[in-house]
C-alpha cells in the first residue's frame, strides 16, 4: 500500500509540474476561443442579452482560472501537490453550466466545453473526492437541463453556425489535451532518467563503501592474528605450568575462546577473499578432498563421525579456493552429525561439470531454516558466524558454478557443488564472487 502512495504522489507531482507548463499556453487558447464564440454569436444574430450575458460569464470564468494561476507554487520533485478543495474548484464548473444555460442547454454547441476542466482534474488528481463531487455537479446539473423546459435555455443556435462553434471547441480540446500529453510523457521520462540515475549513484556509492567496509575489516582481522597467537601461546605455557587444577582449568577455557576467536577471524578472512582474483590449475578433487578428510579426521573421530570419499574428477579450478569451501562444508556436516554418524564426499564427473556432493546423517533444517541459509551471520549454532556456507558458495559461483542445499528434518542435509570442467576467465570474478 505504502509503494502505491508513493507512486500515486510521484505521478501528481509529474502531472502537475506538466499542467504549470502548459498553463499560460491554455490561458491564451482559452481567450480566443471565448472571443471567437462570443463575435460569433453576436454577428450571427444571436439575443444580445444572451451574448453580453455569455461574455460576462466567460470573463468570471478567465478570472477564476488567473486567480489560480497566480497562486500556484512550483511543486517539490518529490511531493505530491495537495488535492484542490472543492470550494477552488466548483465555481468555475458552475460558470460553465451557466454559459450552457444562456445557450440552449443540452442543445448548445459549448456541452463539449465542460469536459476539458473535468479532464484536467481527474489527469492531475485522479477520482479524487473532489473530482467525484464534480462529476455529480455536472451530471445533475446535465439531467436537471433535460427534464425542464426547453424555452427556459434559450433559443437554439442556428446551422451552420452550431457546428464552426462544435468544430472549434473540439479542435481547441483536442489541441490542448494532445499537448498537455505530450508535455506529462516527456515530464515523466525525464523524471524516471533523473530517478535512474540517483540510483545508479547510490548503488555505486553503496558498493563502494561496502569494498571499503570490507577492506578495512580483513585488515584489522589480519592485523588481530598476530597478538592473538602470542597469546594463545602464553596461555599454553601458563596452563603447563600451573599447579592449581582451578587454574588450569581457567586457562584451558581462555584457550579455547582464543581457539573461537582465531576460528571467526579465519572464516571473516576467507569471506573477504572471494574478491580476490582465481589462480586456477588442473585439480583432482578426489586427492583434494581426501587432504580435507584427512585433515579433519581427528576432529571427526573426537565427535564420533565417519568421513567417507567416495568418487573422483579432474577439473581447473583454484585448489585454494575450492580448499578452503571444502573444509566449511565437511566441518558443518560433523557439526551437524550426532555421534554413530557418518559424512560423505561424493564426486561424480560428466561431460561438461563435476559435481561434489556433501552427504550427512544429521538433525537436517526445517524449510524456514534452508530458506535463509547462506545470509551472512545467520547460523544455527551458538557459537557459529554463518559465513563457512557464504564462503563455499561464492567460491563455487566465482568458479562459475553453483552450491545448492537439500535437507529434511531427521533426514540429513547434502550440499550439492557443481564446477565446470573448464574454467573460463572473466573479469568480473570479484563481483559475481561478492553478489
Amino acid at each position: 500500500m505504502q509503494s502505491l502512495d508513493q507512486a500515486d504522489r510521484w505521478y501528481r507531482a509529474r502531472a502537475t509540474s506538466a499542467y504549470m507548463s502548459a498553463a499560460r499556453g491554455k490561458l491564451a487558447w482559452l481567450i480566443c476561443l471565448d472571443l471567437f464564440i462570443v463575435i460569433v454569436l453576436a454577428l450571427t444574430g444571436y439575443p444580445i442579452l444572451r451574448v453580453v450575458a455569455l461574455g460576462a460569464t466567460f470573463a468570471a470564468s478567465l478570472a477564476l482560472f488567473v486567480t489560480w494561476l497566480s497562486r500556484s507554487r512550483p511543486v517539490p520533485a518529490w511531493s505530491a501537490p495537495p488535492h484542490p478543495r472543492t470550494v477552488e474548484v466548483v465555481p468555475r464548473f458552475l460558470l460553465m453550466l451557466g454559459a450552457l444555460s444562456l445557450t440552449g442547454g443540452l442543445r448548445s454547441p459549448l456541452l463539449p466545453a465542460i469536459l476539458i476542466p473535468f479532464s484536467d482534474l481527474v489527469i492531475k488528481n485522479g477520482w479524487s473526492r473532489t473530482a467525484k463531487g464534480i462529476l455529480i455537479l455536472v451530471a445533475g446539473s446535465l439531467l436537471a437541463m433535460a427534464v425542464l423546459p426547453a424555452r427556459w435555455f434559450g433559443p437554439d443556435i442556428g446551422q451552420p453556425v452550431y457546428w464552426i462553434i462544435l468544430l472549434a471547441i473540439l479542435a481547441t480540446a483536442g489541441a490542448w489535451h494532445t499537448r498537455y500529453a505530450l508535455l506529462l510523457t516527456r515530464t515523466v521520462g525525464d523524471s524516471a532518467c533523473q530517478l535512474g540515475r540517483a540510483r545508479e549513484e547510490m548503488v555505486i556509492r553503496a558498493l563502494t563503501r561496502a569494498r571499503e567496509l570490507e577492506q578495512i575489516g580483513a585488515k584489522l582481522s589480519h592485523e588481530l592474528k598476530n597478538p592473538l597467537a602470542a597469546i594463545k601461546g602464553l596461555v599454553q605455557l601458563s596452563a603447563r605450568a600451573a599447579c592449581d587444577p582451578d587454574s588450569r582449568e581457567q586457562l584451558r577455557v581462555v584457550a579455547a575462546e582464543v581457539d573461537r576467536m582465531e576460528s571467526i577471524l579465519k572464516e571473516y578472512l576467507s569471506f573477504s577473499r572471494p574478491l580476490e582474483a582465481l589462480q586456477p590449475q588442473s585439480v583432482a578433487l578426489g586427492t583434494l578432498a581426501d587432504e580435507v578428510i584427512s585433515a579433519m579426521d581427528a576432529r571427526a573421530a573426537s565427535a564420533g563421525v565417519v568421513l567417507r570419499r567416495r568418487g573422483d574428477a579432474t577439473i581447473e579450478a583454484d585448489p585454494r579456493r575450492l580448499k578452503d569451501a571444502l573444509f566449511n562444508l565437511v566441518g558443518n556436516a560433523v557439526e551437524a552429525t550426532p555421534e554413530g554418524g557418518r559424512v560423505e564426499v561424493e564426486i561424480h564427473e560428466s561431460e561438461r561439470a563435476a559435481r561434489i556432493a556433501v552427504r550427512d546423517s544429521g538433525r537436517g533444517m526445517p524449510p524456514e531454516v534452508l530458506e535463509r541459509l547462506g545470509t551472512p551471520f545467520f547460523t544455527t549454532r551458538d557459537e557459529g558466524t554463518g559465513l563457512g556456507v557464504v564462503v563455499a558458495r561464492a567460491a563455487f559461483a566465482q568458479h562459475g558454478g553453483s552450491l545448492v542445499y537439500a535437507s529434511e528434518p531427521g533426514q540429513g542435509t547434502t550440499a550439492t557443488g557443481t564446477l565446470p570442467l573448464r574454467y573460463a576467465h572473466r573479469s568480473d570474478d570479484g563481483a559475481a564472487a561478492a553478489g
